[in-house]
């Protein structure tokens, strides 16, 4: 097990969600969970300053048939320059009819960091997952985010956003629409995005990809918020 890591089960009881299993060391914590309808929140922390020195993070689980579970982020996570990259790698097991959706807050990459972002997510026949993804890079710092979705056997997506440079700042946004995915109500949604550019695709199984860029965080995030809503 690395040494930051978390795990977090759920299962679906009668017209509720129940998380089943929270299992975690080193420096990530996950709050109690929280019903919102049919589906449940967990809050993720990571404790500390940021991510230093090659720090290494590890998140995922299963989500089983029938549940609804909602992982977000508690606050933005700052990654500090040091003599390695910084990793985070997640993955998820989505079971048949059931829901997942991963919503973290900012990840801010300082000048002189290195992080890289790997998301995996196996899905069941009617699954469903939500995706969303913020970075901000300063110059002289290289991002790596690589999303990988498994449908059975057979590889659905590779997606790999990549920033290094000593160009200027840039704010990235990804939001990730898996099964049921309305490009047209995405691209209402995308003319109410004001001081930001938005370019929405639609995938090979109708999976919906938007990616957002603007002067900011705050731009930015709000835009994948109009967009989620």
């Amino acid at each position: 097990m690395i040494a930051n890591s978390l795990c977090l089960e759920a299962q679906a009881r009668g017209d509720r969600t129940v998380v089943t299993t929270i299992r975690g060391s080193g420096l990530l914590r996950a709050s109690r969970p929280f019903r919102e309808g049919g589906a449940t929140r967990v809050v993720v922390a990571h404790l500390g300053p940021g991510m230093i020195r090659g720090d290494a993070f590890a998140l995922g689980g299963r989500v089983e048939p029938g549940a609804h579970l909602i992982v977000a982020g508690q606050m933005a996570t700052r990654v500090l320059s040091g003599p390695a990259p910084a990793t985070h790698a997640a993955a998820w097991h989505v079971a048949a009819g059931a829901t997942l959706k991963l919503l973290p807050q900012p990840v801010l990459v300082s000048t002189g960091a290195s992080y890289a972002g790997t998301t995996t997510l196996e899905l069941e026949p009617g699954a469903r997952a939500v995706v969303t993804e913020l970075v901000q890079r300063d110059p002289g710092a290289a991002v790596r985010i690589t999303t990988l979705v498994r449908r059975g056997p057979r590889l659905a997506l590779a997606d790999t956003l990549r920033l290094d440079g000593d160009d200027d700042a840039t704010v990235v946004g990804t939001l990730l629409v898996l099964g049921d995915g309305d490009v047209g109500a995405l691209d209402r949604a995308a003319e109410r995005c004001l001081g930001v550019r938005v370019g929405i695709g639609v995938l090979r199984d109708g999976d919906v990809l938007a990616r957002v860029t603007g002067p900011g965080v705050r731009e930015v995030d709000a835009a994948l918020r109009t967009l989620l809503d």
